[in-house]
């Protein structure tokens, strides 16, 4: 005697399954390109914060019956005197006033009394005191003041901030949106397929029984949504780091960095976004099992 194999109570070409499959595809692209932006951010911030606190500014201004160059060889003494500088760097008056280009314009700075500014690279493992520093050169530099970017690191350690809670935000309402998605798909498979849940209740299946076998579309479904997603946010980054320079700054170079990264950045970032199909997968998975239990408490 010849056995049939049975067929699946949804089938796996529902109309339903295919428009979660879609559905869920471009929500765990967006969630990938949530969280590639939030991982490039953390790092910029990183790198720029870290930039800012390995180095310090002195700024001399010109004091009305001092000698500029006197009082900048004070400072250089004060300098070289405090442990914790590892290099000091004095900037021409033409550094100095090529940085207030951006606002006053070229050739606009010729007559001001632009300050002498002096760069301070610190010794990370041995930082000087700034405060002692600023005191210091306070009381015997005229002219002389330090700034330490701590106002700099303030601000972008805030922006950071902001910008990581609204990632962490969008990552949320997708989440929200996949349920809701989950729970519609869900009713809809079963009240399309409400007459073979009635034929299995008659023959004695157990609501369990039945959640499984509808359990396992929704699995797939989840994991080829989630998969979906990674590679199409893959191929954006990727088509984002073509289309600028080799050798340029901007948004291509941060997605090639993203996708190019050495390996224990790049390890971080592609679990990251390998995370994506693996909540999807739960998100389906979860919903369709407590959606379905309950609707099936209520099938007759």
């Amino acid at each position: 005697m010849m056995s049939e194999k049975t067929g699946p109570i949804i089938p796996p070409e529902a109309a339903p399954l295919k428009t979660l499959t879609v559905t869920m595809a471009v929500m765990c692209t967006l969630a990938c390109l949530a969280i590639g932006a939030l991982t490039l951010i953390n790092r910029a911030v990183e790198q720029w914060t870290h930039g800012l606190s390995a180095e310090a500014t002195v700024q001399l201004r010109q004091v009305q019956g001092v000698d500029p160059d006197a009082e900048l060889q004070k400072l250089d003494v004060v300098l070289r005197q405090t442990p914790g500088i590892a290099a000091i760097t004095v900037m021409d008056r033409r550094a100095a006033a090529k940085l207030l280009e951006p606002w006053l314009g070229t050739g606009n700075t010729d007559d001001l009394p632009i300050p002498r500014l002096v760069r301070l690279t610190l010794d990370d493992a041995h930082p000087p005191d700034l405060q002692a520093l600023a005191q210091r050169l306070e009381e015997t530099v005229k002219g002389a003041s330090l700034d330490t970017h701590q106002r700099w690191q303030a601000e972008l350690a805030h922006m950071a901030r902001t910008l990581s809670t609204l990632a962490y935000a969008i990552l949320a309402l997708i989440a929200a949106s996949a349920v809701a998605m989950v729970i519609f798909a869900t009713r809809t498979v079963l009240d399309a397929n409400r007459q073979v849940v009635d034929v299995l209740h008659l023959v004695g299946a157990k609501d369990g029984y039945i959640a499984r076998q509808i359990d396992r579309r929704f699995l797939a479904t989840g994991l080829y949504a989630g998969l979906i997603g990674v590679g199409l946010a893959l191929l954006v980054f990727f088509f984002l780091g073509l289309s600028g320079r080799v050798s340029g700054e901007g948004l291509a170079a941060a997605s090639r960095s993203l996708l190019f990264a050495p390996p224990a950045l790049a390890l971080s970032s592609y679990a990251a976004l390998l995370a994506v199909p693996v909540a999807a997968t739960a998100i389906a998975l979860i919903t369709s099992r407590l959606t379905l239990i309950r609707m099936l408490r209520n099938v007759l």
